[in-house]
Parts: C-alpha cells; structure tokens; sequence
C-alpha cells in the first residue's frame, strides 16, 4: 500500500513540475508580448515599480501559503531574469570598468607607448622594509604550511590591537578572519548573508565590485545615486525609500572610491539607524580609513549589532600584490563567511600573513604614505580645478578625483577611449560606478609630475 502510495504522490508532484514549466512557457510570451509594447512606447525594458509591487506580493503570498520566504523570492528572481532577458535588458548597460581599461592601458604599453595610468587604484609606493625583510625571514624559518582558517593566532592578536588602538574597540579574535584581499572579504561577506532573489543597496558612485559580486551571486542591485551638486552625500530618506521586502544590506565605503568623499559621523549614524531599524546588515568596506584627510568614522566605533567591517592591506601599506586583507563581524557572521573562505580556499599563505604582522607595526611609513597621496589630491584638484568646463569636489580621503565636465554632448567612454589612443593617458569613464557618463576617474597612485601631465593632456583633451 506504501508503494503505490508514494507513486501516485510521486506522479502528482511530477505533474505539477511539467504545469509549472508550462506556466513558465505562457509567461514567457506574455512578457515577450510586452516588451514589444514597451519599445513601441518607447519605454525602458526595467520598470523597478512593477518589480517592488510585484516582490511585495510574493512575500505576502508565502506568509500566506506557507512557503519559505527565501525560495520564493528566489525563483521570483529567476523568472523576472528570465523576462529581461526576453526583453532585451543588459545588467551591465554601458558601463567600463577600471579592469577593462587596464587591459586596453597595458596592450598599448605593450606596443611600446609611454602611457601615464591615472585609471589603477594601486599606489606605487613600496611596501614598508619591514614587511618585506619578515616575509623573507617567514619563508627562511619555513612558514609555508596550511594555517587556521580563521588566520595565524599572532596575526590576529595584532590585528586586535591595532584596532583598539585605532578606533577604542575591544574585539575577540572570533570576531576576525583573514582574507585574500579585501575583495574576497566583500564576496564572503555576501555570500555569508544573501541568497539567490535577494537585493542589497549600494551608494553611488562606488567601487563595481560591489555590484558584479552581488551580480554573481544571483542578488539585485539597488542603487541609490548621489551627485556632485549635493557634496555626493546620501539622501537618507532616498535610502529609506530603496529598501525592499527581498534586501538584506546596505553596502558603504568611506573614503569614498571614486570620489573621496567622507560623510559625517551623524549621516553614518543615520545610515546604520535605518539599517537596524529594518533589520539589514551594514557592509562597511573601509579601505580606505588609512588614507583620511579629515575624521573619518568607522564601522566599529558604533553601537551596531549587525554589521561586517572589511579592509585590507593594499593601500594603506602598498601591499597590493600581497593579497591580504581582513573582515570583523560578530562571531555566527564570521563563520558564515569561514566556511565561504573554506570552500574556495585553505588560507592565505602563512609567510604572507607574518608579513602583514610586520605592516601593522609600520606606523611611521603608513603615515608617510597617508602625507603623500593627501599632497598629490592636493595638487591634482588645483590643477583639474583650473578647467572652466569641469567640476570636482576636493577629495576628503582615498586617492581619486572624479570630476565632473559641464561640456554638452560630453560622453567619458568615448573621452577615455579618446584619452588613451591619442594622449596615452589611462583614466576610468565615470560609467564604471554608476550613472556617471560626465563623469571620469582620475587615480593618483603615480608621481606627482606623471600627475601633472597627466592632468594637462587631459585639458588639452577637453578643449
């Protein structure tokens, strides 16, 4: 009896599977049909609208039916791809991120130009005498094996302290883990805390990292832009407005990558109020922090419960090519992201790591440094202020200006594009992080006079 029970069971869920692909089938050609209509109106193929009514929906359903939340919300995600696909939508528009210009900057050096890069975000200071002379003396003393991966215990002893010492933060270092990089720390912080069909908001302009990791990890991105006029400051009531029934963080980054910006310690409040009062987690991606020109707050100094602070060592210590970066978080948050890290790797190298024990007591060259790049966005925003045609706001922090030309029918992907074939200067079109097309980066890790070049080619360009 219990067979034949569970074949007629078996041949009804079977069934219901072939009426829900038939169903998939017929709404298909419904949204088809109306992407037709919609270039017959001449409107957009994304209507956010009709999504967030739509989401509210299925949520409400699930409550209602019993469904897990989570599912729903993924196969919604799913079949709305399958719409804007149908109807001609790109995830990725137009925009040209600081990688493909590399590229294009790196084949023509190739070819054998002289190109001065003002589009990588990678200091060209060298890593401090002392991070290299104990990666050596790590390497001589034979510390090439599999380590914790949560991180040395001496590391992360130092990385506590040095946080306490920086922002009054007393942390246990279950609360730690070492990262390859402060990208990975950002993709195991979404991966720890996001699902398929889920949404985070991210401030605009900002890094594209940020929206090709949530991008891979089948997660929406909600972008809530800033402008110039307004300073790039965040609208909190915009951010309010943006949060749907599928988000599940708010992503920020002060310094500000590409603007520089530093908002205040009462809009950071604010941002990380709205997130506790909905029940988001806040990625705060600080780094930057050693790059300040003026207080900047941090993640840390707050009485937030819900929260992941990454960073790394690439730019405060001209570590770049190192690969080593960190994440905080409370301790269920952390090994979440552990078993991320678990699947895709063992550990970051453990002579590599005693290299990053050595940066961490490098004060004096992290605060040369610090002189150094504050100097350049000093000269670099005389210099591009000199042009009529653009505006800029002085950078606050990190090691970028993104101004902004006035001059009409002005597009930055065809000006990079410009820049770079005949000026043979590298910068990044403002399309890269976000709705910037008269926007441009201008990235400061060369010399000063490289700089200044730069900055003249680039008026020349515009004129």
């Amino acid at each position: 009896m219990s067979e034949v029970e569970l074949t007629a069971l078996r041949e009804k869920i079977r069934d219901i599977t072939k009426r829900m692909i038939i169903l998939l089938s017929e709404r298909n050609r419904v949204s088809k049909a109306i992407g037709e209509v919609k270039r017959r109106m001449n409107l957009p193929v994304l209507d956010e609208g009709v999504e967030v009514s739509l989401e509210r929906e299925v949520v409400r359903l699930c409550a209602e039916l019993g469904v897990n939340e989570r599912t729903g919300l993924k196969l919604l995600h799913t079949i709305l791809e399958d719409s804007r696909r149908i109807q001609g939508y790109s995830e990725g528009g137009a925009r040209v991120t600081p990688g493909a210009v590399a590229a294009k900057a790196r084949r023509l050096a190739a070819s054998g130009k002289a190109v001065i890069r003002l589009d990588i975000g990678e200091p060209d200071f060298r890593p401090p005498r002392g991070v290299i002379s104990s990666c050596i003396g790590a390497l001589r003393r034979g510390r090439t094996h599999y380590t914790d991966p949560r991180g040395i215990p001496e590391l992360l002893s130092a990385l506590k302290d040095y946080l306490y010492e920086e922002y009054g933060c007393s942390l246990d270092t279950s609360n730690m883990m070492i990262t390859p990089g402060g990208r990975f720390a950002v993709f195991a912080a979404i991966s720890a805390i996001m699902r398929e069909g889920e949404s985070a908001l991210i401030i605009e302009p900002c890094w594209p990292a940020y929206r090709e990791i949530l991008e891979f990890a089948g997660c929406r991105t909600i972008s809530v832009p800033t402008s110039i006029e307004d300073d790039w400051d965040p609208d909190l009531e915009k951010i309010k407005e943006a949060i749907r029934e599928s988000t599940r963080a708010i992503i920020i980054s002060y310094p500000s990558n590409p603007t520089g910006k530093i908002i205040s310690r009462e809009l950071f409040r604010g941002i990380l109020e709205i997130a506790s009062d909905r029940g988001l987690t806040v990625i705060s991606d600080e780094v930057y922090n050693g790059y300040a020109y003026k207080d900047c707050p941090s993640v840390l100094e707050f009485n937030n419960e819900n929260f992941i602070l990454t960073s790394s060592f690439s730019k405060t210590w001209a570590m770049t090519g190192f690969r080593i970066g960190y994440a905080v978080s409370d301790g269920k948050t952390i090994e979440r992201m552990l078993r991320v890290s678990s699947a895709a790797l063992t550990c970051v190298p453990e002579f590599i790591q005693h290299a990053a024990i050595a940066a961490l007591e490098s004060r004096r060259e992290a605060e040369r440094n610090r002189e150094i790049m504050k100097r350049r966005v000093d000269i670099a925003f005389t210099e591009i202020s000199e042009d009529p045609h653009i505006k800029v706001y002085k950078p606050d922090g990190a090691m970028y200006l993104f101004p902004v030309s006035e001059k009409p029918g002005f597009d930055s992907n065809r000006f990079a594009e410009e820049l770079l074939e005949k000026w043979h200067v590298a910068i990044t079109p403002g399309t890269g992080f976000g709705d910037y097309p008269r926007a441009f980066r201008i990235s400061l890790g060369q010399s000063e006079d490289q700089i200044i070049e730069g900055i003249r080619r680039i008026r020349e360009a515009l004129k």
